[in-house]
């Protein structure tokens, strides 16, 4: 629900966010009329005041992005509680960890709470747990678990789980970006179409990344104009939000979609943005990125010395922050470079693209090294060696 939906015709919207944030305290009557808007007894919200308090306050840091206080607050309450207090807390903070990138910290969490709601029939509440389980497995690149749940939580809901009024758009594309990751990018733009119908009462931050997402999709099968119409629209519903992450994350792939269209220009000083957006920020993992993307600029303009330079910027960066996207990337375009300039070993740099995209992915990515690697062996008529990677590519 909104802030102006809760209110109804007795508050406001206002009312209830001073409510939220502690500003003001509810009267009985408040609490009553508030109570049946909810479709809760008032007991539920009064009862065992302090520790529902506390785990309020963490949740408000949680929504107001503040993930490493609200996963700090977790930890403090998950030390006194227990039952479905636990599995609550437990959830909160596998969402904290998950947006702080740790999936890892966030798989045990998000697991147990997952279990325990199931178990005890609280299908609502072991959607959202199961959402950020499916998360951390796909930041692990457990890409078939991850699906795998959210299309058994997507199902639910179409069943008629009364979840959050965003959380089916979440879901699609949530399984969007999974499709679109292992290479199903048709798969990808069916999700996001049906998705787009639900998109006409969300906030401008969930419309944003709605429509980032699309523009990921659009960019993927090649409609590259369609990626810039989207992604345009999405850039000024990120920033009216203060998403300033997204928002940067947007300006590096509008730089890319602007370069594949042939406009150079507009795609530096996008990227120039990007990257002064996230140095401010000391975000390394979308630093890469943005490296990577100045380093791709550089190669279309044939600068093969800046090509190296922004490549080992990106490379530093994504070992630095675990981005082994952003780091299969640098290494292609170096190899494109090297391949280009005759300088360095563009067949060392494709073997080591290549075997990192076979342990950790993105799958997708790998057969486009493995054809470009065997072109280079067959460029030097090493025809045996070069089959034998097209056979892998075709298998992959």
């Amino acid at each position: 629900m909104t802030q102006k939906q809760l209110a109804g015709d007795r508050y406001t919207a206002a009312y209830i966010s001073a409510l939220e944030v502690g500003l003001v305290r509810p009267s009985w009557a408040a609490l009553t009329y508030l109570s049946g808007r909810l479709g809760l007894a008032v007991h539920d919200l009064v009862r065992e005041a302090q520790p529902g308090w506390d785990r309020l306050t963490a949740d408000l840091h949680l929504a107001a992005g503040d993930w490493q206080t609200a996963a700090d607050r977790y930890t403090q309450l998950f030390e006194t509680a227990g039952g479905t207090d636990a599995s609550l807390i437990r959830s909160g903070r596998a969402e904290a960890l998950c947006r702080l990138g740790r999936p890892r910290d966030a798989l045990p969490d998000a697991a147990s709470a997952y279990e325990a709601f199931t178990r005890a029939g609280l299908q609502v509440e072991a959607a959202y747990a199961g959402y950020w389980l499916a998360y951390a497995h796909h930041q692990l690149n457990n890409t078939d678990e991850a699906r795998a749940l959210l299309h058994q939580i997507l199902a639910e809901v179409r069943a008629g789980l009364k979840v959050q009024a965003d959380f089916k758009l979440r879901l699609l594309v949530a399984l969007a970006i999974l499709e679109s990751w292992d290479g199903h990018d048709e798969r990808a733009l069916t999700l996001l179409e049906e998705g787009r119908a639900l998109t006409g009462e969300m906030d401008d931050l969930r419309r944003a990344i709605f429509l980032f997402s699309l523009a990921n999709s659009y960019s993927e099968t090649g409609d590259h104009e369609a990626a810039l119409r989207a992604g345009t629209a999405a850039l000024p519903l990120f920033e009216a939000a203060n998403a300033e992450h997204d928002a940067t994350s947007l300006r590096n792939t509008l730089a890319l979609t602007y370069l594949k269209l042939g406009n150079a220009g507009r795609a530096t000083e996008l990227a120039a943005e990007a990257r002064q957006l996230s140095t401010q920020r000391s975000d390394q993992g979308l630093l890469a990125h943005v490296a990577e993307t100045e380093a791709q600029i550089a190669l279309a303009a044939g600068e093969h010395a800046r090509v190296r330079e922004r490549v080992a910027e990106a490379l530093d960066l994504a070992q630095a922050s675990e981005n082994t996207h952003a780091q299969s990337s640098a290494l292609l375009t170096l190899a494109r470079s090297q391949r280009q300039s005759g300088e360095g070993d563009a067949e060392g740099t494709y073997r080591q693209a290549a075997e990192l995209l076979r342990s950790v992915g993105p799958r997708p990515r790998l057969p486009e090294v493995l054809r470009e690697w065997a072109d280079l062996l067959v460029s030097q008529q090493r025809h045996a060696e070069a089959v034998d990677l097209l056979q892998e590519a075709l298998s992959a």
